[in-house]
């Protein structure tokens, strides 16, 4: 599996565990190697059902996190798509206040977690009546160049975060999982 990959994931789950009051969480350990699921298709459902999409010819691996988590990785083109759920970090806020509280700790999480990470864009847009955030950006893991995308949602007490990590080489790749993800 290709280092960024991993240095990716562990970056998911840092986010994740910052944005859903985490404490502590042990990411050093790559991925569970005998949680490996192939199959010609993935079926993935977040945010109580709201969130649903296919993957084809990837395999899944089971994250080491208190949070727990998926990564997706695609091995012919070397794309992989985290998703991880979590509690919401709504203690002592509204409903309302928690969504741009996390969208901000997911901006600075992204940035603390390499310091290559370039944002290219983002916006709140509406999924399947879920308000999601996305942060589009670019990044460089020892040469290595990534498009890269942050999904966030919140839905009954849980956060979910989606990253997709491609090769700068594959934008076509990229917007495609993207699409795929968002329905759209």
């Amino acid at each position: 599996m290709s280092k960024h990959l991993l240095l990716g994931w562990t970056r998911s789950l840092c986010v994740l565990a910052a944005l859903s009051g985490g404490a502590t969480m042990a990411v050093a350990a790559p991925p569970e190697k005998t949680a490996t699921a192939e199959s010609d298709i993935q079926s993935v459902s977040l945010a109580g059902g709201k969130l649903e999409f296919m993957l084809k010819g990837v395999e899944a691996r089971t994250l080491n996190s208190e949070n727990g988590g998926t990564m997706y990785f695609d091995p012919k083109s070397e794309q992989a798509i985290i998703v991880t759920e979590g509690p919401a970090p709504t203690a002592g806020t509204t409903p309302d206040a928690a969504f741009p509280l996390a969208v901000d700790t997911l901006k600075e999480k992204q940035q603390a977690a390499s310091p290559n990470f370039r944002m290219t864009g983002e916006k709140t847009i509406q999924v399947n009546g879920l308000k999601m955030y996305r942060l589009d950006g670019t990044d460089d893991f020892n040469g290595l160049k990534l498009l890269m995308a942050s999904l966030m949602t919140m839905n009954d007490q849980k956060i979910t975060i989606i990253e997709v990590m491609s090769s700068e080489n594959d934008p076509a790749g990229h917007t495609a999982a993207l699409k795929n993800i968002l329905g759209k």
